[in-house]
C-alpha cells in the first residue's frame, strides 16, 4: 500500500522575485516584501521553476511530472520536497502561520490612527539631523540644482502641480531636489492632492486612507473634508484596499520631503494610491473607460470647485521606465539602450507637460509598453485634475536614470506646473 502524498504549500504570490548572477551561475532571489527582518532564499533555476509549481494543489510528485513533461528537467522527489521545506522555513509559502501573522500585520495596521513611517531608519536615516544634511547634499550635488534650499520663498504663488521620482533616495536624490527646490520657492499651497503608484496593483483604481503619514519631523495631516469629498465621487469604497499604503514607499518618500521643507507649516494633504489602469485600458486611453472617466471628472468638478476657495496643489510622486533582466527583460543593458529610453521618456514628458493626458498614456503603452512605467496611472490622473484645474503647461526640470542592482534601467524625472 502506497502512501498517500499530501499536497505541498502554494508559493506566496506577494513576493519579491528577483534574478541575479552569483558566482557567474543564474539565480533567483525571494523576498519577503512584509518584512524586513525575513530571510532572503536564493534558489537555482531548476529550484525556482519547481517552486513556480507550487499552487497549494500539487505533490511533490506531480510536480517531478509536470517539470520532466514540460520543461525536460528532472528533478529528484527529494529535492522539490526540500526546497519546499525552506521555502516554508523561511515564510515563503502561504502555511497556516504565515496567512495568521499577515492578518495581524493587517489588523495592526488598520487599528492604526496614522500610517507608520515604515522605511524610516531603512531607506533613509531616522535622525533629522541626518536626514536634513543627505537632503542639503543633494540640493548642492552637481547632477541636482547646485545650490541651498532656500530660507523664504522667493515666489508669491503655489504651483498648480509637481511631479517628483519615488526611486529610493540613495539613487534619484538630486532629481528630487530640483523638484522641492523649486517648490521651496514658492508659498506652499492650502492642500495637496498627492498620488503615488501602488505597485501591488490592487482591484481599487485609487485607494484612500485617511490615515496621516508619519515622518521624522511629524506627521502629514490629511484634509478631511477634502478626503471624504473625493472618496464619495468614487464608485466603491475608497478604503476597500487601504492596506496598500501600509508599506508602499511612493508616497511615504512625497511626505519626508514636504515635512522637511515646511516643518509645522505642512499643509494637509489626501494621499492616493493608483493602481495599474492597463487592466481595463491596455491599449487606448482610460477615459474611454466610463467608470473611470467619470470618477475623474467629478473628481476634477470638485477640485475646480475647491480651487475657488483654497490653492490646491496636484503632487505626482512617480518614477518613468522600468527596462531590463530584473523587470523580465531579456535586452543588453548598453549606452544605446539608456539613449532609447530616454528618447522615448522625453517624447511622452512632452505629451504630459502639455497636459495631454490621453498621448502621454498612448505614447506610454505603445509598442507593448515596453518601457513599463510604473507611474502611468497616477500621471495621467495627475495631468486630468491639473486640466480641470485650469493649470499652465509644465516645465521639465530634472531628468535621470539608474541601475538597479539586479540589472537594469529605472528613469525619472522632475517638473513643475
Amino acid at each position: 500500500m502506497t502512501e498517500e502524498r499530501k499536497p505541498l504549500p502554494s508559493l506566496r504570490r506577494d513576493l519579491d522575485i528577483v534574478p541575479v548572477m552569483h558566482e557567474d551561475r543564474p539565480m533567483f532571489v525571494l523576498r519577503d516584501p512584509e518584512s524586513a527582518e525575513s530571510e532572503n532564499l536564493a534558489l537555482s533555476p531548476a529550484s525556482m521553476a519547481a517552486a513556480s509549481l507550487l499552487d497549494g494543489n500539487r505533490d511533490a510528485g506531480q510536480i517531478q511530472s509536470m517539470l520532466r513533461e514540460s520543461a525536460g528537467v528532472t528533478v529528484a522527489y527529494a529535492d522539490i520536497e526540500r526546497v519546499a521545506g525552506e521555502l516554508a522555513r523561511a515564510g515563503l509559502l502561504e502555511t497556516d502561520e504565515v496567512v495568521e501573522r499577515r492578518r495581524k500585520i493587517l489588523q495592526e495596521f488598520l487599528d492604526s490612527p496614522t500610517r507608520p513611517a515604515t522605511l524610516r531608519g531603512a531607506s533613509y536615516p531616522a535622525d533629522t539631523l541626518e536626514l536634513a544634511r543627505l537632503f542639503g547634499g543633494f540640493a548642492r550635488d552637481a547632477k541636482g540644482p547646485g545650490k541651498p534650499f532656500p530660507e523664504a520663498p522667493a515666489n508669491g504663488r503655489a504651483p498648480a502641480g509637481l511631479v517628483a521620482p519615488h526611486i529610493d533616495f540613495n539613487r534619484g536624490g538630486p532629481v528630487y531636489a530640483w523638484s522641492y527646490q523649486a517648490l521651496a520657492e514658492c508659498e506652499p499651497p492650502d492642500v495637496i492632492v498627492a498620488l503615488g503608484v501602488a505597485h501591488a496593483s490592487p482591484a481599487s483604481p485609487w485607494a484612500m486612507t485617511p490615515k496621516a503619514y508619519e515622518t521624522p519631523w511629524g506627521p502629514m495631516a490629511v484634509d478631511e473634508a477634502l478626503y471624504k469629498e473625493i472618496a464619495g465621487a468614487l464608485w466603491y469604497d475608497a478604503r476597500a484596499d487601504e492596506w496598500v499604503h501600509r508599506k508602499e514607499h511612493s508616497l511615504e518618500f512625497q511626505a519626508v520631503w514636504l515635512r522637511f521643507l515646511w516643518r509645522e507649516k505642512t499643509p494637509p494633504w489626501v494621499p492616493i494610491l493608483c493602481s495599474s489602469f492597463e487592466r481595463w485600458a491596455p491599449d487606448r486611453a482610460p477615459s474611454t473607460i466610463s467608470t473611470v472617466e467619470e470618477a475623474i471628472a467629478r473628481v476634477g468638478a470638485l477640485l475646480r470647485r475647491r480651487a475657488k476657495k483654497q490653492r490646491v496643489m496636484i503632487l505626482a510622486g512617480v518614477d518613468l521606465a522600468h527596462v531590463g533582466p530584473r523587470f523580465g527583460d531579456e535586452l543588453e543593458l548598453n549606452a544605446e539602450l539608456e539613449k532609447k529610453i530616454e528618447a522615448e521618456d522625453r517624447k511622452s514628458l512632452e505629451k504630459a507637460l502639455a497636459l495631454d493626458a490621453d498621448g502621454f498614456y498612448l505614447s506610454v503603452v505603445a509598442d507593448g509598453h515596453w518601457r513599463k512605467v510604473c507611474g502611468l496611472s497616477a500621471t495621467y490622473t495627475a495631468l486630468r485634475w491639473l486640466k480641470a484645474l485650469g493649470a499652465p503647461s509644465g516645465r521639465l526640470l530634472s531628468y535621470g536614470q539608474a541601475p538597479d542592482p539586479a540589472g537594469g534601467i529605472v528613469s525619472f524625472a522632475s517638473a513643475i506646473f
